[in-house]
């Protein structure tokens, strides 16, 4: 009995002592294995934080080499950045916090968006419209404006006697309530291949660190002068006004005319507010119209007097289009009628209460300083101007030199130059601008030579260079007033439709002028100046330059023709005073001593390096 009590007891002090081994070595077990699982815990923390100082320093980078390209172009273009200078103290809006920024931002997917928390393009005034009289691109601006850029933070001059001689530009758009940087393809495009430039960096970087840290550091090469290098600055410029196509729902450019405007409002003449409210394809924002859904809210400005607009509105409205035509009829601008019958409050830059539309959303005003100034320009006429017979207006300098010359300061892509003549309007569509670099030029002090297009619906075939602003020269057959010239120069000859040219006529039409020298080129190129009368009795005088190593007499002549307006070569001959010298195109086969080949050089004419100024005789 005592044997099985105490085999008994033994059994179960060995299962206790086997259970307490077993216990022993299960916490064992535990604690290695929670010592294990802690140490991975805190490698995986201090991994993330890693990664997360990492992601932070590369979106630093991300961000510096976005802002420092778009800082270089907006620096050449001579934009400045008013909405950090404006005092507190001024009434003017300048930073525009938009509402829905936060909203697009949150359902963007895309990462880039998430990199900038403030846009880094630079920002203007922000102003209501209102609706002022004048026919050109020059608004109205409230006083503070004026006070704010010739501060010294500023230092904005804006009458032009600074660097270039020329007055201040300003951008005006209208704002886009659901913008957000960035928005434009181009510039994600742009915001990814700086990303995977800084990750490469970082790689080689932790190449070199790996290898030889020293090495490295000794290298004198660093980030900022990779970015610089490798950055195409043609691709920065496109994304840049790719992104402004986006921020804006329209722009276009201008010039002031008075600091006379009440605060927070900016006085727009009918052209500007008509380019800003009617964008059209060959506008500055034409390629982000297609998958735009805003729409552009318009209003009508009221006389704060009612009284006093009640009895005058009407009559302003019924007599705006009538005195508009008068001041633009180019062949009587010093109609006495007229000039007696001036309204002072017409005056360019004082209101014009509900004349016209103006938009409804704010208006940025952002000065530009460094505008290029323009050397060629195309121009594409409505269907309502060729209906009321622009191809048939025998003097478009004229028209243009009343129009544009007189009233515009700058032009850009898709504004729309009203032009008058005898009271009837022409519409013409800025379609391409040389420099092409921004879409907008400054036609201060330079010479522009003007185009005229083919009408809008023969544009089809070539639309997509005219949106990529790539210049194209108009053909003879759909552009009767092509071929390009300076506005100084006389019009060339325009022909009727369905009227059969001449052999001569169409022989001197085939002739298409050499390309003039650059102007640094000296060596070999007379500067020629051709002086007669048209046909119909009136002086006529144009200058050109020629390689007289290359250009033949048939060039000459030719010019001579399109100054007379299509004079028929072989009915004149050129002569120059001093000594007198005859020079004559031979017709066939007949060389003498004053009639030369067609094809024959005008160095070999005897006319040589300087200048050189031929009368037009009759023979």
């Amino acid at each position: 009995m005592d044997f099985d009590i105490a085999a008994r007891r033994l059994q179960k002090d060995q299962q206790s002592a086997l259970a307490r081994s077993r216990a022993s070595r299960n916490a064992r077990t535990a604690t290695a294995k929670a010592k294990r699982e802690a140490a991975l815990a805190r490698q995986k923390a201090e991994k993330r934080l890693r990664e997360k100082k990492l992601e932070s320093e590369r979106n630093a980078r991300i961000t510096d080499t976005i802002v420092r390209g778009v800082r270089r172009v907006e620096r050449d273009l001579g934009v400045t950045d008013v909405g950090s200078s404006s005092s507190s103290s001024s009434p003017l809006k300048t930073d525009v916090v938009l509402p829905a920024v936060a909203a697009a931002v949150a359902a963007n997917p895309d990462k880039s968006s998430l990199l900038f928390t403030n846009s880094p393009l630079s920002s203007g005034w922000t102003f209501a419209a209102t609706s002022i009289h004048g026919d050109g691109d020059k608004i109205a601006l409230p006083p503070s404006v004026l006070e704010t850029m010739t501060s010294n933070a500023n230092d904005l001059d804006p009458w032009g006697s600074g660097r270039n001689g020329r007055p201040i530009a300003f951008r005006i758009g209208i704002l886009n309530p659901d913008y957000a940087f960035p928005s434009s393809e181009k510039m994600r495009a742009l915001v990814e291949i700086a990303r995977q430039e800084v990750i490469s960096s970082e790689k080689i970087e932790l190449a070199q660190q790996t290898s030889s840290a020293s090495e490295f550091f000794n290298d004198g090469s660093t980030n900022e002068d990779m970015d610089d290098d490798e950055t195409n600055d043609s691709q920065i410029t496109e994304a840049y006004l790719d992104e402004l196509s986006h921020r804006y729902l329209s722009y276009t450019h201008g010039t002031v005319v008075e600091f006379t405007q009440e605060n927070e409002c900016v006085g727009l003449p009918e052209p500007i507010a008509r380019a800003l409210l009617q964008p059209n394809s060959h506008s500055l924002v034409g390629n982000a119209l297609s998958g735009r859904k805003n729409h552009i809210t318009m209003k009508r400005t009221v006389d704060p007097a009612p009284s006093a607009a009640k009895s005058d509105v009407a009559n302003d409205e019924s007599n705006f289009k009538s005195d508009a035509n008068d001041a633009m009829d180019v062949d009587t601008p010093n109609n006495k009628n007229d000039t007696e019958d001036v309204d002072t409050s017409r005056t360019p830059g004082h209101p014009a209460y509900g004349l016209f539309d103006v938009p409804a959303l704010p208006i940025e005003i952002t000065p530009v300083n460094s505008l290029l100034p323009g050397k060629n320009c195309t121009f594409t006429p409505t269907a309502s101007s060729i209906k009321n017979g622009f191809y048939s207006l025998k003097d478009v300098k004229s028209v243009l030199e009343q129009s544009l010359m007189r009233t515009r300061a700058t032009l850009s892509r898709g504004d729309v130059i009203r032009t008058w003549r005898r009271g009837v309007s022409f519409d013409l569509i800025v379609s391409i601008l040389t420099p092409t670099e921004y879409g907008a030029v400054s036609c201060i002090n330079t010479n522009l030579n003007v185009d005229i297009g083919p009408p809008e619906g023969e544009e089809d075939a070539t639309s997509n260079d005219v949106g990529n602003n790539i210049p194209k020269p108009a053909t003879k057959t759909t552009n009767p007033m092509g071929g390009g010239r300076l506005l100084s120069e006389p019009s060339p000859p325009t022909k009727l439709p369905g009227s059969m040219p001449s052999p001569i006529d169409a022989a001197v039409e085939s002739i298409v002028l050499p390309p003039e020298p650059a102007a640094n080129v000296k060596e070999g190129v007379c500067n020629i100046q051709i002086r007669g009368r048209t046909p119909s009795g009136n002086s006529a005088a144009g200058r050109r330059r020629f390689d007289t190593t290359t250009a033949i007499m048939s060039d000459l002549f030719a010019f001579a023709s399109q100054v007379c307006d299509g004079v028929n070569p072989t009915a004149f001959r050129l002569v120059t005073r001093f000594p007198r010298q005859v020079f004559r195109v031979a017709s066939s086969g007949g060389v003498g001593d004053d009639c030369f080949a067609a094809d024959a050089t005008l160095e070999s004419a005897g006319i040589g390096q300087g200048q050189e100024m031929f009368m037009v005789e009759t023979v």
